[in-house]
């Protein structure tokens, strides 16, 4: 642990001066999220969610600001650390990815630090926007803030394991830009982002259990609503456990990435 700390301030000083290279990313790094945001609220906005509807059975409350506040911003989130990994294919381009493996400093910072990286360039601009969204939506007295801090921590946390975990697989691979396939809309679609997994037929439902969001969505979601059971905490402890596993599997990743690169060449010629 003695060398993890100074690489992982080394790897987060390097993404910071590569990722915001002129004033205009930050534009972008609001403009589309808000711009994706709207677009489906307004798609859905002419459909009615009262009693009755089509949605009552999903959307209570009939809330639907709410709603798709929270998918967005949770989704924004794990999308942040999913572009890091599919924007790492640029390491072994430009050169940089055999001298941090010929470094001294630890292989599981430079992932990590990548990953956090991600969620603070790609997050917090819209997640500025996204709590005042949340502050004029939300009810405060059906809220239970303690799990909703709990949720958002635990969240953090996955997701930061989640973006490590996906960047130790580019490991193995000259292009990256599969995770971009794989988890753009797919995961907007399938994780609950814009419409609950519970609305999906069997297959759908079965396929939202692959994506972590599906699950801080419900730990969320269920904290804003008031609607905490053993579903919750079991839905909790699931993600924590999956986090456990990544973790250890990003290490061995990681561990038995750099021993094949030795043994069949160098980081750009395998």
């Amino acid at each position: 642990m003695s060398n993890f700390w100074p690489a992982f301030r080394a790897e987060l000083i390097k993404q910071q001066r590569t990722a915001f290279s002129g004033k205009a990313v930050f534009f972008s790094l609001l403009l589309w999220p808000v711009l994706t945001f709207f677009s489906s609220y307004y798609a859905m906005q002419p459909f009615r969610s009262g009693k009755g509807s089509a949605f009552a059975h999903f959307l209570p409350d009939g809330n639907l600001l709410l709603f798709l506040i929270t998918g967005f911003a949770v989704f924004q989130l794990y999308w942040s650390v999913v572009q890091s990994a599919w924007t790492f294919e640029w390491e072994r381009k430009n050169g940089t990815l055999e001298i941090v493996f010929l470094a001294p400093g630890s292989r599981m910072a430079f992932l990590f630090g990548r990953s956090v990286h991600a969620l603070y360039s790609g997050l917090w601009m819209f997640l500025v926007f996204a709590t005042c969204v949340f502050i004029y939506s939300v009810r405060p007295e059906s809220t239970l803030w303690l799990p909703l801090l709990f949720a958002f921590l635990l969240t953090l946390v996955a997701a930061t394991i989640w973006g490590a975990f996906l960047c130790a697989l580019c490991l193995f691979s000259r292009d990256s830009g599969y995770l971009y396939y794989i988890f753009q809309e797919p995961m907007k679609l399938f994780g609950g982002v814009a419409i609950p997994p519970a609305a999906f037929p069997i297959w759908g439902k079965a396929l939202s259990f692959f994506f972590p969001v599906s699950y801080s969505l419900y730990l969320i979601r269920g904290a804003v609503n008031g609607q905490i059971g053993s579903t919750w905490w079991m839905m909790a402890g699931g993600l924590a456990v999956a986090c456990l596993f990544l973790l250890y599997a990003t290490f061995k990743l990681a561990a038995y990435a750099e021993t094949y690169a030795r043994r069949t060449g160098s980081w750009t010629l395998f």
